[in-house]
């Protein structure tokens, strides 16, 4: 696609004078840090564990000497309460530099946002030196990648590096009892002996302090009664770099990605993330390395095999991207990405998940994430969108408000209702907003009336760790990509680092759930809403919020609010059913550090005829039988109109009913949704394959019935509510109901 050449050439000043500011630091902040005389050793081991079981970390190793002094290295231990509980002998030597040191110094001091470090301290930059901010944080980005470029390349040519990085397996069941409860710490020594060039044997040592977090809680019982089968709940992350994004020591195929120059240590294979994570207690996780590191269909292709291996039954690892796009349309500010590519862009990061194939996005060298003056390695979002979807996915925002690579098309970016972008990351990395930044984001965009789902992601380019993941609901469902795949397509997911928090609305006898875009008919009463909330805080205290919004409004409304509740149950709180405009309700906990966010329940005004409303009764063999048409209603037409009900108990006798307007009634533990006077057809059995099972049907010609005028209200302008009722021995009040069908009559 033809890019704009013009608006590039207008922005070639920025640059001088930025390259100019940048000249001016550069000898300010050659001495940066407060780095040791000897060797320097970075853990990479994830600080929080909940499951007792070993996990593949790493560490570190480097020799800051600025004299080319080298230390041969001889041994390495992990130490715990005195017991060593690894312990290994190393051969090989490190060349002394400071130049890779104070690269690192350099990225230490610049915000957690844009270094996306997950550290517990600075290993590289002193301590006291203040965090980068204002123009300092360009200034320091463009030194980065100038003094790592350099060094790139001297490494290429052969010399040494002055760094390494060890793995090793942790044991966190040798770290803690079995018993050990929430909170309880140990503190693990990493040792290595090296010998110096006088033949002196020395040794480096750090620590790092490992705490044990409460396993995440199950979902309350309540929820599994309300479901009415098997409620599966598997947390995961949505937002995983690995090493074949590394800027040096890129795992194969993959080579070093020049383009992400924050990147120089500390990243894992994605067999290894998994033990991370599986210690973490999640059970699956979606790669997601940027595009413009991944340089070929071949390399995706290694690292959706890589994925596939470290898949078994009790873990997923999804194959995806981060992609990178060009913005378009007016745009609501700006950010340092767009003066990072010296003016010449402004791009975005979003997910692209549930893909099959590569899709490019940028390129694999120094600004790879930018279109140049003479370079086009971006596509529009709205064109990569277009892709993600072509290929049955699903894209998510990442960094809604971010400082670096944040949304600014604002205007344009759109929802599910226009099948662009599907929902937004409102927790990403460590850190959440409350209400604020991401999530604040995601709900203007949904005042705005944008159809997104929430979402969150670590964002981790190294090590795992605790953040609030996605909980993602299986119900009566296989632990397959597949399944969690759709789960999180349909919003059935919360976001949480602690507790259980399902939402749901009662309406009519029957429960909403978390994620449902449910359709309200034309001339629906204004019926009785329950915005209900399964939780399970478990010994802990926390306090339920209940949002409603709708759009056009300027704000979302606390609709109630629980007050401090501890252990298991539900609360819920009433409403009336809006049928002007899109509403939506969610549901926010807090208690403490510990915080979870539901995904909304839409309540939407149908704009098609016909079209689907209400709610089905779950039939005694867990299927939700479903209201089906083919044809249109007319008064005159030869051609048939058929409306039936799929998903039907097999071999049950059942007739369809109708009205002339809509309804909510509780009805035979189930939902009445066409209000009386009711008219009824034949009886018809459902057939299908020998059972009981979901295989049975049923088909009227309502044309037939129309044009018989067995009922002289079936006129040409008349809207139908039709509905279907069968046998269900063994199912609550022995009986099933479809959801219902809504059509106009046509002459």
């Amino acid at each position: 696609m033809k890019k704009d050449i013009t608006r590039r050439k207008a922005a070639i000043l920025l640059p001088a004078a930025l390259l100019l500011a940048v000249a001016v630091v550069s000898a300010r902040r050659a001495q940066v840090g407060a780095l040791p005389a000897e060797l320097l050793l970075v853990p990479f081991v994830p600080a929080e564990v909940r499951i007792l079981r070993p996990a593949e970390v790493a560490m570190l190793v480097y020799n800051p000497a600025e004299n080319g002094e080298v230390y041969e290295l001889e041994s390495f231990q992990v130490r715990s309460g005195g017991d060593i509980v690894f312990a290994s002998e190393l051969v090989g030597e490190l060349v002394g530099d400071a130049r890779y040191g104070e690269v690192n110094a350099l990225i230490e001091r610049l915000p957690h946002e844009i270094s996306e470090l997950h550290r517990d301290r600075r290993y590289f930059a002193d301590e006291n030196a203040p965090e980068f901010g204002g123009s300092e944080v360009l200034e320091a980005r463009h030194e980065i990648a100038s003094r790592w470029n350099a060094l790139r390349e001297a490494y290429d040519r052969g010399m040494p590096q002055p760094f390494t990085q060890i793995d090793f397996p942790l044991a966190y069941d040798q770290l803690f009892f079995a018993g050990a409860e929430e909170g309880e710490t140990a503190r693990i020594e990493l040792r290595l002996s090296y010998r110096t060039p006088s033949g002196q044997l020395k040794v480096a040592t750090t620590t790092r302090l490992i705490t044990r977090i409460a396993p995440f809680a199950l979902p309350s019982a309540s929820l599994e009664a309300s479901f009415g089968g098997t409620v599966n709940v598997h947390a995961g992350d949505l937002h995983v770099h690995s090493c074949h994004g590394e800027a040096s020591g890129a795992c194969a195929p993959s080579s070093n990605c020049t383009a992400e120059t924050l990147q120089l240590s500390g990243s894992f294979s994605y067999g290894d993330l998994k033990t991370q994570y599986q210690a973490l207690g999640y059970d699956w996780f979606t790669a997601t390395d940027h595009s413009y590191c991944i340089n070929s269909t071949s390399e995706f292709a290694a690292i959706q095999a890589e994925c596939a291996a470290a898949t078994d039954g009790s873990f997923l690892v999804m194959a995806d991207i981060e992609l990178s796009s060009d913005e378009s349309g007016p745009q609501t500010g700006s950010d340092l990405g767009d003066v990072l590519c010296l003016g010449t862009t402004s791009a975005n990061h979003m997910g692209a998940h549930g893909i099959s194939a590569r899709i490019p996005g940028g390129e694999d060298g120094l600004l790879g994430f930018c279109d140049g003056l003479f370079s086009n390695v971006l596509e529009p979002f709205g064109q990569n969108i277009a892709a993600i979807r072509g290929q049955g996915g699903y894209p998510i925002v990442h960094h809604p408000l971010g400082s670096s690579f944040g949304w600014n098309s604002y205007a344009q970016a759109q929802g599910i209702e226009a099948n662009a972008l599907h929902g937004v990351e409102i927790w990403g990395g460590a850190s959440q907003s409350g209400q604020a930044g991401a999530v604040g984001r995601w709900v203007d965009w949904l005042l705005d009336g944008r159809l997104l789902y929430a979402y969150s992601g670590s964002d981790t380019h190294d090590a795992a760790f605790a953040f609030g993941a996605n909980h993602a609901l299986l119900v009566n469902e296989p632990f397959t990509i597949p399944n969690i795949d759709r789960a999180l397509q349909e919003g059935r997911s919360y976001i949480s680092n602690a507790h259980s928090l399902v939402i749901e609305v009662g309406l009519g006898g029957s429960a909403v759930p978390m994620g449902s875009m449910f359709p309200v008919p034309h001339s629906s009463p204004p019926a009785a809403l329950a915005p209900r909330v399964h939780y399970n805080f478990g010994g802990d205290t926390a306090e339920i919020t209940i949002f409603s919004g709708r759009v056009g409004d300027a704000a979302e409304t606390v609709l109630c609010s629980s007050g401090p509740v501890t252990g298991s149950g539900i609360f819920e709180c009433i409403d009336t059913l809006n049928t002007s405009s899109n509403t939506w309700y969610r549901a926010y906990s807090e208690g403490g550090a510990k915080v979870a966010y539901t995904n909304p329940v839409f309540f939407l005004p149908v704009t098609t005829d016909p079209a689907n409303y209400c709610i089905g009764k779950v039939t005694s063999q867990g299927c939700t039988p479903a209201s089906v048409w083919q044809g249109s209603a007319s008064t005159t037409s030869p051609a048939s109109f058929t409306v039936g009900a799929e998903n039907v108990v097999s071999h049950q006798n059942g007739i369809m009913f109708y009205g002339y307007a809509p309804a909510y009634t509780p009805f035979q533990d189930g939902t009445l949704c066409a209000a009386p006077m009711l008219h009824r057809t034949a009886v018809q059995n459902s057939g299908g394959d020998p059972g009981p099972n979901c295989t049975g049907s049923f088909s009227v010609d309502f044309n037939a019935r129309i044009q018989s005028g067995v009922d002289p209200l079936l006129q040409p302008g008349v809207r139908i509510y039709a509905q279907h009722w069968f046998r269900d021995p063994a199912a609550a009040s022995s009986s099933g109901l479809s959801d219902a069908l809504q059509f106009s009559i046509g002459p």
